[in-house]
């Protein structure tokens, strides 16, 4: 049993992500997946990467400064995976044009213009998702089909058990998206959402420069693969979402026709998986507190006193990075370098980003 530095359980944009800045840093990384890399709802992502437009905030500053980095990023590590044609921004109605306008003096952390109602952002993009997740992984051991049935601790070391063998490392980073945590973490609450995009041919196509959004987006034509990109959808219920996408192509085409003309449309495949999203906008990442026992050591953090995140009690050497929404492919790069600089360096991370920071939430949500 070969023992790795580190095992990241999940191989969407998340654990791919991860792996890539752990190997950068000079780990020796195993990526651990229950079926193949970039299924599921990183498969069925968009991929768009575009600015946040709303009043200033903290999570809008966390999302542009993400994609500021993600941009750059991809420039310069991959650069023949990243289309960089802007995007232009439409509003849903007069009311939507309003809302945008007053945003206005807020837009200041990214280049933009003003085009007819709308607003275009020059250096947003699109991103290939499968070819950059195997790019990100192309250093790192990846084992297909190993579903994590349960995680152990001997020591200093954990090990992941799958049907088909045990695999050993001192560091685990859980990226399962949308499956289920491998243990209890109450405090990690998060809503799943579905989605699906379609590869989409037409007449013209090739005139359509920039990607284009209103209540969906729509890509620029991607000329190597002769297609234009529309989705992804927000399915909130449970349900048969490959059934769903070809029942809905209609529908969700011709609503696409109203503010971008698709002459002889015809859908080359769709793609289709779930997402996780949190409750509070920031993705989770960092260390994880063992919930039972700090309160068990700490019951007075239900009656809302504060106890310093420091004092909390951690899982050794456990760490997560989930929950990225339908931004995945702007918030990974970041966020992993984040957990790289924490798990090598010792460095911190944000408190929005924090699972101890949702702890002390839901904590004192306990007793009431």
């Amino acid at each position: 049993m070969v023992l790795s530095d580190v095992i990241v359980i999940g191989a969407g944009i998340a654990g791919a992500a991860t792996a890539w800045a752990l190997q950068r840093a000079g780990l020796r990384v195993t990526v651990l997946e229950k079926e193949h890399p970039c299924s599921g709802g990183s498969l069925a992502a968009g991929a768009f990467l575009s600015p946040k437009i709303s009043k200033p905030s903290a999570y809008k500053t966390w999302l542009n400064r993400s994609l500021a980095y993600a941009l750059e990023h991809y420039t310069t590590h991959f650069p023949q995976l990243l289309h960089k044609k802007g995007l232009w921004k439409l509003p849903l109605d007069s009311e939507d044009a309003a809302r945008l306008q007053s945003y206005e003096p807020y837009i200041d952390d990214i280049r933009w213009q003003k085009r007819g109602t709308g607003y275009f952002f020059p250096d947003a993009g699109i991103i290939e998702p499968k070819a950059l997740i195997e790019a990100l992984l192309a250093h790192s051991e990846v084992v297909q089909h190993a579903e994590v049935l349960s995680l152990s601790r001997e020591g200093d070391i954990w090990q992941a058990s799958t049907r088909n063998g045990h695999y050993r490392a001192r560091y685990i980073v859980l990226a399962t998206g949308s499956a289920s945590d491998l243990i209890p973490l109450p405090y990690l609450r998060r809503k799943t959402i579905g989605g699906y995009r379609y590869d989409v041919r037409f007449d013209g196509q090739e005139e359509i420069r920039c990607n284009i959004h209103k209540d969906l987006s729509v890509s620029a034509y991607l000329e190597e693969e002769k297609k234009t990109i529309v989705g992804a959808t927000h399915i909130r219920q449970r349900t048969d979402l490959d059934k769903a996408a070809l029942e809905d192509s209609y529908g969700l085409m011709t609503g696409v026709a109203q503010f971008v003309a698709m002459p002889n449309a015809r859908i080359l495949r769709h793609y289709s998986g779930y997402r996780s999203f949190p409750y509070d906008y920031f993705p989770i990442l960092g260390p994880l507190v063992d919930a039972q026992r700090t309160l068990r050591h700490y019951p007075f953090i239900m009656q809302g006193a504060r106890v310093p995140a420091s004092r909390y009690i951690y899982y050794p050497d456990l760490y997560i990075h989930t929950a990225l929404g339908s931004r995945g492919f702007v918030f990974a790069p970041y966020n992993a370098r984040l957990l790289a600089e924490a798990i090598v360096q010792d460095k911190p991370i944000d408190a929005h980003l924090l699972p101890a920071t949702r702890f002390r939430k839901w904590a004192r949500k306990q007793q009431k």
